[in-house]
Order: structure tokens, then C-alpha cells, then sequence
């Protein structure tokens, strides 16, 4: 037992003196520490604006009949509306921007007998020269609860604008980082991130439609919708992060 002991604090002594030897001539023990560091970044901020003059024009456009004979009321209503049909696609639009938005019936309040039919169709135009000849048909098929035109861009027009504004918020956003940094004495690395703000809506800078102009003799008039359509504003606002060093 005594013999154990002592084998004990001999390998305790032996283990002190080399450690003891290692702080004398190495230093410390060795220790690894991981430290993380948030990036700070140099925000800068452009906006880039595009006008553009819309290629495209909604109207909504119906007819209406009342009377004392519901079928006949509604036979009267469909002629309408297949003629009105016909005459748009004459004009060259397409049946798939012909849609029925509304055909209801309800009788008089005041005279249970009597019933009003009506029908709408919205109408999407995409060749703006179109548009004024679609208006003249309100004259000419007796049309009601016409409105419009409403103005605005198509896909294909839009997602170009929106790009064309995208590029000028860019280079602006570029531009002020650098005199920014320039002024500050700071140097900027590579852009980490950038973040595109929320679009907002087109602002239509749109001229009304007058009333329409009877052209010709008065024996053969025609009817001549002057229509302006105007033009739109898109704007697009980006922020670019860099490093700074």
C-alpha cells in the first residue's frame, strides 16, 4: 500500500515538473478562440423614373332593354350584344379580349310586370388606333353604361419600362456611392446586396376624350371620337450594399 502511494506522488511530481519546465520556456498553453465580426456595409439608394406612352385601352361597354315581355326583352339584349360582338371584331380585336363581365334581369320595382335585361362586355385594345372606333359604336348600336377608355401598358411594354427604370436606378445608386464614399475618404468593396423597393403604381398623365365630333354632311354624318391617351410614369427605386474597407 505504501509502496502504491509513493509510485503516486512520484508520477504527480514528475507531471508538475514538465509542465512547469513548458510555462518556463514555451509560455501559456495554447488556447483557440473563434471571434466572428459583422459586416458593415455602405448603403446607397437610386431612382430611376421612365415615361412611356401607353400601347393599350380598356372599355367597358353594354347594353340595355326594358319591357314587358322577358324572353322578348332578352332576345333583344343578345341581338345587341352579337352585334356589338361582330363590329369589335370587324375593328380587328380579338375575341379572347371580348369578355362578358355582366347579363342580369330584374323587374321594375314599381311595376312588377315590366323587367330590365342588361349585358356588359369589357374590351381590351391594343392597337390604340382602334380605340376611338370602338367609341363611335355607342352611337351607332345604341350602346349604354359605357365607360373608359382606361389607359395603360401591356405586359410586354411594362416589364420593358420597368427594366429600362431598373438600370437607371442602378447607375444613379452607383454614381452617389462613389462621390459619397469620394467625399468621405472611404474605399468600397464589392456589392453584397441589393434590395429593389416596392414599384409604384404607373402615374397616368392622361388627356380625357371630348365628345364625339359629327363629321360630314348632315345627311351622311359620322361620328369621330378624338381620343389622347397621354402618357405614364414608372418608377423604380433600388438600394446597393457594398463592403467598405
Amino acid at each position: 500500500m505504501l509502496k502504491k502511494m509513493l509510485e503516486i506522488i512520484m508520477v504527480a511530481v514528475i507531471v508538475a515538473g514538465v509542465a512547469g519546465a513548458y510555462f518556463k520556456w514555451m509560455g501559456a498553453l495554447p488556447i483557440a478562440v473563434t471571434q466572428t465580426q459583422k459586416m458593415s456595409t455602405f448603403d446607397a439608394t437610386g431612382e430611376g423614373k421612365v415615361v412611356v406612352v401607353p400601347d393599350q385601352a380598356t372599355l367597358s361597354m353594354g347594353v340595355e332593354e326594358q319591357g314587358f315581355n322577358l324572353k322578348q326583352i332578352q332576345e333583344q339584349v343578345n341581338k345587341k350584344m352579337s352585334g356589338l360582338t361582330k363590329r369589335l371584331k370587324d375593328l380587328g380585336i380579338e375575341e379572347k379580349d371580348i369578355k362578358t363581365t355582366g347579363y342580369n334581369y330584374y323587374p321594375d320595382y314599381n311595376d312588377k310586370n315590366k323587367y330590365t335585361a342588361y349585358a356588359n362586355v369589357s374590351v381590351i385594345i391594343r392597337d390604340m388606333e382602334k380605340v376611338s372606333p370602338a367609341l363611335d359604336l355607342i352611337g351607332t348600336l345604341g350602346l349604354d353604361n359605357v365607360s373608359g377608355p382606361t389607359f395603360g401598358l401591356s405586359d410586354e411594354l411594362r416589364n420593358k419600362t420597368v427594366k429600362d427604370a431598373r438600370a437607371i436606378a442602378i447607375d444613379k445608386a452607383k454614381a452617389k456611392a462613389e462621390e459619397l464614399s469620394g467625399l468621405a475618404g472611404m474605399k468600397l468593396g464589392r456589392i453584397v446586396n441589393i434590395v429593389e423597393g416596392e414599384n409604384k403604381s404607373p402615374n397616368y398623365l392622361i388627356k380625357d376624350a371630348v365628345a364625339p365630333m359629327a363629321m360630314g354632311s348632315a345627311e351622311n354624318q359620322k361620328t369621330v371620337t378624338p381620343i389622347e391617351a397621354g402618357s405614364s410614369e414608372v418608377v423604380v427605386n433600388v438600394t446597393l450594399s457594398y463592403e467598405t474597407r
